[in-house]
């Protein structure tokens, strides 16, 4: 096939109605593949030293959280815009109750109380509460997008969910989380129709509500400082995790040191297979592993932006851009935390850093998103014509090899 012959078919695919949807596959599939592998590594020197010396031990629960989620991203990508419509509501109230059970006897892990306990695993509430306000955002802005410019509507009921979901996670202390809930928040409002000057009150308000946030809290302050100073910071105590993350992408280059071959892994970054996973992915996969990370989340990118661009639907509209600002948005959040743009928050980078709730729930917003996708104008219609060209495929196959 010579180039000429090869524009028209890339072009025509990328017209189809289900693109998005093969976009989100494709994403997703690269995604858990290298999380795979570097959660293996990263967490095998760390199950020896604290498990039950079974390098196996943390990567086996991530592949029991890896089918659980796969099972939940599957189920709902079945659902009908009417079904999520339906699930918005008892899911809020799942997160809420989840997320005041944290408070009264949850369990504190680095300083935030954003765990919950249940014989013996341990789940994240704060992860399930992403998706839900995302549901639940799409089904009342879609309903009154068009009163969003008066300070009433916008805040009941969306804007009072969405402020009560925010503040049960800042008082587990989870700063980071609130970031990535703020961005789903925003995105959601924006997607809605909210007038722009109303935006400009919003950021007032969180800026100061951060500046509060970190005077108050001496680790938050040591991160500021740490990541404003990093001349004259100790890189033995506030430093540690941010100078060897930078150590590890450094001595990957180009293409890395390979597969297992981390030296930071051993004891020498914290939170490895979590928070700096990127950092040993750069490390052993060099420059072009981190560029097909970040290209896969480009992908997701776009699939949204299709998603929201094409869709006539206002809700599928609403929670394909919360739920793209949520994932899309952690990831780069949690990559510029360790390239040192940002300072340290605690996020892990969604479909790569070891963690269950995490994966589970990241995995449930994919499947929510390949839910819209498949209710794209055209999709349908698409996805019913393909077992008919199929058969006329391995019709023609089979007459050509009787010939």
């Amino acid at each position: 096939m010579t180039q000429a012959d090869a524009r028209p078919t890339l072009a025509s695919a990328w017209r189809s109605p289900a693109a998005s949807y093969y976009l989100l596959i494709a994403a997703t599939g690269i995604l858990l593949l290298v999380g795979l592998a570097v959660v293996l590594s990263s967490s095998s020197i760390l199950s020896i030293r604290q498990r039950d010396g079974n390098a196996w031990t943390l990567f086996l629960i991530q592949v029991v959280a890896l089918v659980l989620g796969v099972v939940g991203m599957a189920a709902l990508s079945r659902f009908s815009l009417k079904g999520l419509r339906v699930l918005a509501p008892w899911l809020t109230l799942a997160a809420g109750a989840l997320l005041m059970a944290v408070l009264v006897g949850g369990v504190a892990v680095g300083g935030n109380r954003n765990w919950l306990r249940v014989g013996s695993v341990t789940i994240q509430p704060s992860e399930l509460a992403k998706l839900a306000l995302a549901l639940y955002l799409g089904a009342v802005l879609s309903t009154f997008r068009h009163e969003l410019t008066s300070v009433k509507r916008i805040l009941v009921p969306g804007g009072i969910v969405a402020a009560g979901v925010l503040a049960l996670v800042l008082i587990g202390h989870d700063m980071g989380t609130a970031v990535v809930i703020c961005l789903l928040v925003a995105a959601a409002y924006w997607v809605a129709g909210l007038p722009l000057r109303f935006f400009g009150a919003g950021a007032a308000i969180m800026v100061i509500t951060a500046l509060v946030l970190i005077a108050q809290g001496e680790t938050r302050s040591a991160r500021i400082n740490a990541w404003l100073n990093p001349g004259t910071c100790d890189t033995q105590a506030d430093c540690l995790q941010t100078t060897h993350g930078t150590w590890a992408m450094a001595s990957g280059g180009l293409w890395g040191l390979g597969p297992g071959m981390s030296r930071e892994k051993w004891g020498y970054l914290p939170a490895a297979d979590n928070d700096f996973i990127f950092a040993i992915l750069g490390e052993e996969w060099g420059l072009i592993g981190t560029l097909l990370v970040l290209v896969a989340f480009t992908l997701i990118a776009v699939a949204v932006h299709r998603i929201v661009r094409r869709h006539r639907d206002p809700f599928a509209q609403i929670v394909a851009g919360a739920i793209g600002a949520w994932v899309v948005g952690q990831a780069f959040i949690n990559i510029a935390v360790v390239l040192e743009l940002l300072p340290v928050t605690g996020v892990p980078l969604p479909l790569v850093s070891s963690g269950g709730s995490s994966l589970v729930m990241s995995l449930a917003g994919i499947g929510v998103l390949m839910a819209l996708a498949r209710s794209e104008p055209g999709a349908r219609e698409t996805f019913d014509a393909r077992p008919k060209v199929m058969r006329r495929s391995v019709a023609v196959m089979a007459r050509s090899g009787r010939g």
